[in-house]
């Protein structure tokens, strides 16, 4: 399973496109396999993957909550997170305690950025479902803040019909790894599997490719993680 996230997994005239899903179907043709890539909205996704039965999920940060709920394979690629405002309309934070003061800020449900202003203490977050509607809740001044990854946003922008500069980061705080995940009932010789041929793409050079084609100007996480 994934979700609508660009450049990184998303869907383009019906088929799955990006990063990861290159990575994703490299390994499975390595390894003999063309299972089809189902996309959810991330909370609806992130719940089945939780539940029972053989699921993957991608692309996941790796985060200290999550670490014993999945098994992991990667990383595959590197998440930053950032608290946007409406561009020029002066607002600016100089600390995560001024963001924590602010009278709400915007994050999608489950998604790891609120996870991390969660575990921070913050107690002034407003969920949607997802990133569209967090951006025309901030544009409406209906939230002055949106906490969300950097790396989709021109994308999501783009998508949405509005324009990139409407938008400013005005404080970045923190940087996570994406990964594949899989359910807790995947066998390990499954996930081994995976993590092989993930390894075997990094040394050969496959995998540099696929980074350099979608994501030029980032560095590319190149070791592995057990």
């Amino acid at each position: 399973m994934s979700e609508e996230f660009p450049p990184i997994n998303f869907t383009e005239q019906g088929l799955p496109r990006g990063l990861a899903v290159e990575i994703v179907q490299e390994i499975q043709r390595r390894q003999g396999s063309d299972l089809a890539i189902e996309f959810l909205p991330w909370a609806r996704a992130f719940r089945e993957a939780k539940g029972g039965g053989e699921v993957g999920l991608f692309s996941m940060a790796r985060t200290p909550e999550r670490e014993k709920q999945f098994k992991w394979v990667g990383p595959i690629v590197t998440f930053y997170s950032s608290i946007y405002a409406p561009a020029q309309n002066g607002m600016r934070l100089r600390s995560m305690e001024d963001a924590k003061r602010a009278s709400a800020v915007l994050v999608v449900r489950d998604w790891f950025t609120a996870e991390e202003l969660k575990t921070l203490g913050f107690q002034n977050l407003v969920s949607v479902s997802e990133p569209v509607t967090a951006i025309k809740m901030l544009l409406a001044k209906r939230a002055p803040f949106f906490a969300t990854e950097r790396l989709s946003m021109p994308d999501i922008l783009a998508k949405a019909g509005i324009a990139e500069d409407s938008l400013e980061i005005v404080y970045s705080y923190a940087s996570s790894e994406g990964y594949i995940a899989f359910s807790l009932d995947t066998p390990d010789a499954t996930v081994n599997t995976w993590v092989a041929h993930l390894r075997e793409m990094k040394r050969d050079g496959s995998f540099l490719k696929i980074y350099r084609r979608w994501l030029p100007k980032d560095n590319p996480p190149i070791g592995i993680k057990l």
